[in-house]
């Protein structure tokens, strides 16, 4: 009779082996899929889409409701925290923390700030927000918000002294007046003006120390040959835009006001190094010096030492790296950048960065200034939810569902022929 009652065990035996096998199978495929899908319904990782524009909004909001302490007058806070950027003359965080009063307010606040920006059609809804939000300051905190705005007395002789100088012209004959249009140099001077990259004669200077072996920033210099290079236009085929400068200049001054996180600092030094060679610069530099009987040789033999030492093939990855750091810039003042780029530690940092601040805009100084680098935490990439991928996440349910049963049963047959006294085996 034992005899019998083991043979009838055998079909569960079996088949449940072969079941959990073919389970397991099926799990590694599809998770395999799965991965697969899920990379393609991620889509490209802190892409600036309108859902996560949207989404990272939501948590910049969130962290700006977080920084209340519980149990304070929210409306106090918050008219706090704008009256010390204000104070501090940080114009630009203020405006980032009255954009944020919806978020920082209570319900009855926040639904009165909105209701006021919307009631208005004309105009961004960002600039319609500051008005809503400044009506609910104190009188003394939206006087100082209002000095800090108001144009200066120099900016406004400035405008009262062109519109007299034009009042005086008008009526008198002007077609003997010579017209004077901008040369595509004085337009590069102009660029170069605004620039932190210095000049040619700049360039020379520090060439010559850094060849004498003085104490010179090479990767600073580096940058400014790079940029005076491609503001020369010596690379053929390459073209620079306005960015590509602006991050070039935004690094440079991060470097020199130490505030570069070292590992992303030593990051765009090392790519730096790939596209224009440090050794290469200077023993072109070397060679031009020692055909010169004097160290102050022509700009323009400087500037070819440079160009001859870039790698074309590898200059495009730090054309990138520049344009999309100068995506920090959006016209804000160079301190309020540098309080974002601070921030980032990697290129993934500089992902986040940049959808940050194109979601929240002046937000994204407040936020990262406060915050620091758990602001970056805010950026968000919204997964679109394919059939595929549902179908591949309920198959792997349901694999897993088996398996959880074959386990269980296997786990309760063992304790009932545990208790008959019988053991158990698949044959």
């Amino acid at each position: 009779m034992r005899s019998r009652r083991r043979e009838s065990k055998q079909p569960f035996g079996w088949f449940s082996a072969l079941l959990f096998n073919l389970c397991l199978c099926a799990c590694a495929v599809i998770t395999f899929y799965l991965v697969a899908e899920s990379r393609v319904a991620l889509g490209e990782e802190y892409a600036k889409t309108s859902d996560a524009v949207a989404a990272t909004r939501t948590k910049m909001g969130e962290q700006f409701s977080s920084m209340v302490p519980r149990g304070e007058d929210r409306r106090a806070y918050w008219a706090s925290r704008v009256d010390e950027e204000i104070r501090a003359q940080d114009l630009v965080s203020a405006r980032g923390f009255l954009l944020a009063a919806p978020a920082m307010l209570d319900r009855n606040d926040a639904n009165a700030v909105m209701a006021a920006a919307t009631a208005e059609t004309r105009g961004r809804l960002d600039d319609r927000l500051l008005a809503a939000a400044k009506l609910f300051l104190p009188d003394d905190t939206r006087a100082r918000y209002e000095r800090l705005v108001a144009p200066t007395d120099l900016e406004t002789l400035a405008i009262e002294t062109v519109d007299e100088d034009e009042a005086e012209l008008v009526g008198e004959d002007m077609s003997d007046v010579p017209v004077v249009e901008a040369t595509e140099d004085e337009d590069d001077a102009l660029v170069g003006s605004f620039f932190v990259l210095g000049n040619e004669r700049d360039l020379s200077f520090q060439s010559a120390a850094w060849v004498r072996g003085d104490a010179v920033d090479e990767t600073s210099l580096i940058i400014s040959g790079l940029g005076l290079v491609a503001r020369e236009g010596l690379l053929e085929g390459e073209a620079f835009d306005t960015r590509f400068f602006q991050g070039a200049s935004l690094i440079k001054s991060a470097r020199r006001a130490n505030r570069l996180e070292p590992g992303f600092d030593g990051l765009i030094a090392r790519r730096l190094d790939r596209a224009i060679p440090a050794a290469d610069v200077r023993a072109n530099l070397e060679q031009a010096f020692a055909e010169n009987s004097s160290l102050l040789i022509p700009n323009d033999v400087v500037l070819n030492a440079y160009a001859n030492a870039i790698q074309s093939d590898r200059l495009n990855t730090v054309r990138s790296d520049f344009t999309r750091i100068a995506e920090l810039v959006q016209d804000r003042p160079t301190t309020a950048s540098l309080t974002i780029l601070e921030t980032v530690s990697s290129l993934r940092d500089l992902k986040r960065a940049e959808l940050i601040t194109f979601a929240g805009g002046d937000r994204a100084v407040a936020l990262t200034k406060h915050n620091g680098a758990e602001a970056l935490d805010a950026a968000t990439t919204v997964m679109n939810w394919t059939a595929g991928l549902i179908g591949l996440i309920m198959g792997l349910t349901g694999v897993a569902l088996v398996l959880v049963w074959l386990a269980l049963s296997t786990l309760l047959r063992s304790f009932s022929l545990g208790r008959s006294g019988s053991s158990y085996g698949y044959g």
